[in-house]
């Protein structure tokens, strides 16, 4: 049996999403659901994996056994692999950030006549409806406004003041197979390299964490706390994730030497 395969089958044992809903909607959101259990890190990254491109499989096995996930790449990769499974015509395509170009990706799903934005390495865990000339949407983490022009939407953090924070920008076009896995290469060049990062959704509120620091996010609103490594390890396990593969980034990175 090929790994897609066996991922597929652990996905919906794990997940219990049901193969045989007639309501495509209904089943992108429990899909959707299902990628918030899985957290945003880059801990097993760094060295758990001896290659570069996680494969769906690995995904599904690493958070079976040690509650691990993966970064925006793998786990938009592993999504779209879910939906062609599940028969969603859906496609991949590259998004700019603020600090690189094609440093982000999404896949974006037609359901009939609707386009639908998905996001799971930003945290979002429900489909997006993209309509003309924006669609603002609530989420954990605050309000995100996707505006369209022609076949590019843009996307900002919305706060109450106001004030509007750039996301990204992407573009409703696929990308290569080629492009993508060129563009998932260049992320471990990226600076985020030099850093622990885990991001889960926790009930109602977003936990995200860089190093020593944790932000619990809820509505918009972010409570941010230095801790010192012990406390942010009772974080981490409390996110369902294995200590052991938390303990080897710390090693890998040094940041016991650096004592975050």
């Amino acid at each position: 049996m090929r790994e897609d395969e066996k991922a597929f089958e652990l996905f919906l044992k794990t997940f219990n999403i049901k193969v045989n809903q007639q309501d495509k909607v209904s089943l992108l959101k429990d899909i959707l659901r299902a990628f918030s259990k899985i957290p945003y890190e880059n801990i097993t990254k760094h060295d758990f994996y001896k290659k570069k491109f996680i494969s769906p499989y690995d995904i599904m096995r690493n958070f079976i056994l040690y509650g691990a996930g993966g970064t925006c790449f793998p786990l938009v990769y592993f999504l779209k692999r879910i939906l062609d499974f599940f028969g969603f015509n859906s496609f991949i395509a590259l998004a700019d950030r603020t600090y690189a170009s094609s440093s982000h990706c999404v896949v974006f799903v037609q359901i009939k006549d609707e386009i639908f934005l998905t996001d799971v390495g930003f945290s979002v865990f429900v489909p997006v409806k993209i309509e003309h000339p924006k669609t603002l949407i609530n989420l954990p983490q605050g309000k995100l406004e996707f505006v369209v022009d022609g076949n590019k939407i843009d996307v900002f953090s919305v706060f109450d003041n106001g004030h509007r924070k750039f996301r990204y920008s992407t573009f409703l076009k696929p990308c290569s197979f080629d492009d993508f896995f060129s563009a998932w290469e260049k992320t471990y060049e990226f600076e985020m390299m030099n850093h622990i990062i885990i991001v889960k959704e926790r009930s109602d509120e977003l936990v995200y964490i860089r190093d020593n620091f944790v932000h619990f996010i809820k509505d918009g609103v972010s409570r941010n706390l230095k801790m010192s490594l012990d406390d942010v390890r009772k974080i981490v396990v409390s996110l369902g994730i294995e200590e052991k593969i938390f303990d080897k980034a710390v090693s890998n990175l040094g940041l016991k030497d650096k004592e975050i």
